[in-house]
Order: structure tokens, then C-alpha cells, then sequence
């Protein structure tokens, strides 16, 4: 078996049956076993996979237990030493596949890999600021928070061309592939994570024991973004997002790391929501753009700021 591929569902029946067919088409001369575990999905996802892809082998993991504790299910199955764990609103572009596999054959010290992402828009996916996340990372968002900007300070905030391969320190796990035998070293999902920052806790992981981290240019897949999450309704995305990185601030940076993210997560959102209004007060008056809609942008920083004060939390909905 040349690779095992989880993807981890939650009502995106469509999307995933799209997902399995990119693999199916794109896997060329490749080996390849595909795990699917379903978070108790009331949309048929399970039903589809059974009767359409009899090939992949169906998890039902019994409710929503989240990303992290979903993959780690079919982890202990995994038959190839290269494991890509894939967003179910993801496609596989031609070639991808054996470009990925090929490159981690042939650089032992690689221990987790990433490709480039592109939108249903046609953009690439920016890799972010590549060091990983602290409250100084944070503050240096808050104060130069403009991609332009960032691009202009390499040494504070290193950034990486989406179109040049190269050694990183932080990839994404919409696509992420890594050695079995990194897996068993450090250690799989941390499942205090239920969603977001999973990913940079397992690059985090892995760098510190020694591998590297590699963003391979030349492989590509599409993805189309937030598709399970953005069906919740109110403002999960945002709180579990926040929720998220509190806890990755504590693990890696203790309580005091975690209230200083808090802090500077509070201060942050009144900024933008102060900007926010004073365009809102410029298009009235007819001094920018009339009619500017900002009513999305200024609740996203309304919830931030609710939950930096302990008012509003992520609820998980089965």
C-alpha cells in the first residue's frame, strides 16, 4: 500500500462524494486505501459511501466528536507508511497524488507535507505567517495585520510564496500528509482540539522532534472551504475558532499565554470594530463608497469581543 487517506465527514454528502470521485480519478498507478469516518452525518453521507464507493472503508465514529478525535479512528488502521489526512470539500487535482507520495520516497527527513490550495475562486490559499502561534505572533497580527505589510517585515513575521516549494513551519490540514512513523513518534491529533489549530499542534509536534516540514508547490487540490462548519447556524465558526486557539495558547504557553491571547484578542477586535464604524460613518456621509455593507464584519468582531469576556461560547450540535 502506497498511502492511506482519511477524510473525516460531517454532512457535506455531495462534497464528499466529489471528493472520493477526485481520488478515484487522480490516483493513477498508486495503491491506495481511502478511510471515510462519518460523524453520525444526517444528510446520507454514510449510505452514499457504502453504496457508491465500495472500495472505501466506512468508519462511523457515533455522533459528532469533532475532527481530531474523528481521524484518530482509523489512524491505528492505516496499511501505508504515508498517511494524507483530507477535507471531505476538498478535490484532488491530476497528478497530486504520486507528486506527493514521490517526493516523501525520496526525502527521508521530510515528515509532514503540504501542496498548494486553491478556492473555488481560483486564488491560492496564503500559507500565514510562518512561525507558530504566541501571544507576541499575535500581537504582531493585531499591529501589522495587512498582508502587504507583513510581506515588508520577513524576519518578525517570515513569510512563504504560495508558488515556491520549500521547508516551512506550519501547513494546513485540509491536505497533510505524514509518515506513519511520525505518527507513532510524536503522536496523532490532540484531541482537546475539536476543531481548528489541530493541525499547528501537530506541526508544532513534529518539527520539535526533529522533522521537516515541507510545502510542495507542483501538487495541487481544490478546496472549497468551511462547508460543514458554515451550516451551523449563528457564529460557531468564529467561537470555536477562538475557543481553539485559547487552547492551543494554554498547552503550549500555559495560563499566562492564554489570558495574554485573550487580551490581545480583546484589543484587537475593538481596533477593527472602530475602523469598521468609522467606515460605516464615511459611507453614510458619502465620503468613500455609499451603501457599504459592513453588518457581517462588524458582528464577526461583536462575537469576538463577547467571547473574550466570557459572554458567548462555541456549542457543539450533534
Amino acid at each position: 500500500m502506497d498511502l492511506t487517506i482519511i477524510i473525516v465527514n460531517w454532512n457535506t454528502r455531495e462534497l464528499l462524494r466529489n471528493c472520493l470521485q477526485s481520488i478515484e480519478q487522480h490516483r493513477g498507478n498508486l495503491a491506495v486505501e481511502t478511510f471515510v469516518v462519518d460523524n453520525a452525518s444526517k444528510d446520507g453521507s454514510s449510505e452514499m459511501v457504502a453504496d457508491c464507493f465500495h472500495q472505501v472503508q466506512l468508519i462511523n465514529s457515533g455522533g459528532n466528536i469533532g475532527f481530531a478525535r474523528a481521524n484518530n479512528l482509523a489512524v491505528p488502521r492505516a496499511s501505508a507508511d504515508l498517511v494524507l489526512f483530507l477535507n471531505p470539500d476538498t478535490e484532488i487535482r491530476p497528478q497530486s497524488l504520486q507528486k506527493m507520495v514521490q517526493f516523501m520516497q525520496a526525502n527521508p527527513s521530510v515528515g509532514g507535507l503540504g501542496c498548494k490550495i486553491r478556492d473555488a475562486s481560483g486564488e491560492y490559499q496564503e500559507l500565514g505567517i510562518q512561525r507558530f502561534p504566541s501571544p507576541f505572533t499575535e500581537l504582531l497580527r493585531l499591529l501589522f495585520f495587512s498582508q502587504k505589510t507583513r510581506r515588508k517585515m520577513p524576519r518578525l513575521l517570515p513569510y512563504h510564496d504560495p508558488h515556491v516549494s520549500g521547508d516551512v513551519k506550519k501547513l494546513f490540514g485540509a491536505c497533510l500528509l505524514v509518515r506513519g512513523q511520525v505518527l507513532k513518534e510524536v503522536g496523532s491529533f490532540d484531541e482537546r482540539f475539536f476543531m481548528y489549530c489541530e493541525d499547528v499542534d501537530l506541526c508544532q509536534r513534529i518539527d520539535a522532534a526533529g522533522w521537516r516540514l515541507h510545502y510542495l508547490s507542483d501538487a495541487e487540490i481544490l478546496h472549497l472551504g468551511a462547508s460543514a462548519s458554515s451550516t451551523v447556524p449563528g457564529a460557531f465558526s468564529i467561537l470555536m475558532g477562538c475557543h481553539s486557539f485559547s487552547q492551543f495558547m494554554r498547552k503550549h504557553h500555559g495560563l499566562a499565554g492564554d489570558a495574554s491571547y485573550r487580551m490581545i484578542t480583546f484589543l484587537g477586535a475593538q481596533v477593527r470594530l472602530l475602523m469598521l464604524l468609522g467606515l460605516k460613518m464615511a459611507s453614510a456621509l458619502r465620503l468613500c463608497r455609499p451603501g457599504l455593507d459592513l453588518t457581517g464584519s462588524i458582528r464577526k468582531y461583536l462575537t469576538i469581543t463577547r467571547w473574550t469576556l466570557g459572554l458567548q461560547k462555541p456549542v457543539v450540535r450533534s
